[in-house]
């Protein structure tokens, strides 16, 4: 009888861990929407995500585990959308924060997100503006070896001069905003997930 009372308490509270389980995905699922106006598939494919790069199943997703994400493994920027997302050199981000900048490469966030992350991205020492410096860091990326020293210095000479509409050395978000307004930036800025 003892065996049995035993036995009976642990599939008692293995019932009630499965439905906490339960509950708490709810939970995140509820939250994710608050998060972005994501459909149920997506929900589902950001979880199925989460959990793949979650290789070590705590819960949160350390940079090094960001940098498995298939749908960034040829991003020039990857090391600029990481740097992002984990804001204050945080150590790992939640499912709600991986959710948050999933939302940003969705087919359906706006074309202001798109350029908010982008300005960012571009903001290389995340000073909130964009320096020829960071602009020159970025279009190396961009660009690679392709392009001669000189021919970049002319270009960003030409972007700054253009651009810089206080002539202060520095881009502020609506002068990136013009600077990137006939590129398809949106297009690099979204992935199928």
């Amino acid at each position: 009888a003892m065996a049995e009372t035993h036995r009976s308490r642990v599939s008692r509270a293995s019932a009630a861990e499965s439905d906490s389980g339960g509950l708490s995905e709810l939970r995140q699922v509820e939250e994710m929407k608050m998060v972005a106006n994501f459909t149920d598939k997506e929900i589902t494919r950001i979880l199925q995500i989460f959990s793949k790069l979650d290789t070590d199943q705590t819960g949160s997703i350390s940079k090094e585990e960001l940098y498995n994400l298939a749908q960034f493994k040829h991003n020039p920027f990857l090391h600029r959308i990481v740097a992002i997302a984990f804001p204050h050199d945080s150590e790992s981000i939640t499912l709600k924060e991986f959710a948050q900048l999933m939302s940003i490469f969705s087919i359906r966030a706006s074309r202001e997100q798109k350029l908010r992350f982008a300005y960012r991205v571009y903001d290389d020492d995340d000073d909130g503006r964009i320096s020829r410096e960071d602009l020159r860091k970025s279009m190396k990326t961009i660009v690679q070896d392709a392009m001669d020293e000189e021919f970049l210095e002319e270009v960003l000479q030409k972007v700054m001069e253009e651009a810089d509409s206080d002539e202060d050395g520095y881009l502020v978000f609506e002068d990136f905003s013009k600077v990137v307004m006939n590129t398809d930036i949106e297009g690099k800025l979204t992935i199928e997930f």
